[in-house]
């Protein structure tokens, strides 16, 4: 009896700095997701970190470390965090979304399809339906590039980017009707969103729609007065229309407003306004893709 309770003892004694670390681990975590909240993406990550050193199996702080990097924009570290999440959580499907979705963005697409599939077949996703759409786009593979934007829009049938995703990819496959359709049930849902019009623009100008290409356009800089995109398309389709003043005034508010926008499309408006010549359509150059 006295001898169990001397190993009882030890155990405790052994198992003490353990709890004692995972506490300050979970400290430091509490920490960072209090920082991230408050937008403070440098202090967050260094608390991540700090927990991930106490706890090397942390797996919620090695998937928050992998937010905070893809937020942050840096797509390489934000996998090699979701990597070890997956590894941790094997049956995580979020963890496995994260993962696909960062692959992609690193142009990893069959790394990324492999992952994703994992997550849907786990569990359905929007945001990883969209993920595996974007993984087969960078294949070039079309057709289950739009399989899972459909399901997408299944799953979120008031998600307008989605229908947007949708739209892009379908005209890129060259289905000229559905494209359409898609971006007007886009902008159904948010009729004020300048980036859709634009959007729905790009894609009547690729179908030689100059009318209705102008029109989404003109839409596109009535709700955002700013948007530099839509004055220089707007300008290539002025030229190539003939309408001098209108193409001149498209070109000077994309200059005003273009400061960093494409240094090529840059050049152009300005070499069309140092002559302003008429263009045809093999000579306007560059449009906004």
């Amino acid at each position: 009896m006295q001898r169990t309770t001397v190993i009882a003892a030890l155990g405790l004694v052994l198992l003490a700095p353990m709890v004692a670390r995972a506490d300050e681990a979970a400290g430091h975590y509490n920490l960072g997701l209090q920082y991230k909240r408050e937008g403070k993406t440098a202090e967050a990550i260094a608390e991540c970190q700090s927990a991930i050193k106490l706890r090397p199996d942390y797996a919620a702080a090695h998937a928050t470390l992998g937010n905070l990097y893809r937020a942050s924009g840096d797509y390489q570290k934000a996998a090699g965090e979701y990597e070890i999440t997956v590894k941790l959580q094997p049956k995580d499907a979020q963890a496995h979304a994260n993962l696909g979705a960062a692959y992609a963005r690193i142009k990893r697409p069959d790394d990324g399809i492999r992952e994703l599939e994992t997550s849907i077949g786990i569990a359905d996703d929007y945001d990883a339906e969209i993920s595996l759409a974007m993984a087969y786009k960078q294949k070039g593979d079309y057709k289950h590039a739009i399989e899972h934007d459909e399901k997408a829009t299944t799953l979120k049938p008031n998600e307008a980017q989605g229908w947007a995703n949708l739209g892009i990819v379908k005209s890129v496959a060259d289905d000229k009707e559905g494209a359409i359709a898609a971006f007007r049930k886009a902008l159904a849902l948010k009729p004020n969103d300048a980036e859709l019009h634009f959007g729905l623009g790009v894609i009547y100008r690729r179908q030689r729609k100059t009318d209705e290409a102008i029109a989404e356009y003109q839409v596109a800089v009535q709700k955002d007065p700013h948007y530099a995109k839509a004055y220089y398309d707007l300008g290539v389709m002025y030229s190539q229309e003939r309408k001098g003043p209108e193409a001149r005034a498209a070109f000077e508010k994309y200059i005003e407003y273009g400061a960093h926008e494409d240094a090529e499309h840059r050049k152009d408006a300005e070499d069309r306004l140092k002559t302003f010549k008429g263009y045809s359509d093999g000579q306007a150059a560059h449009p906004s893709k």
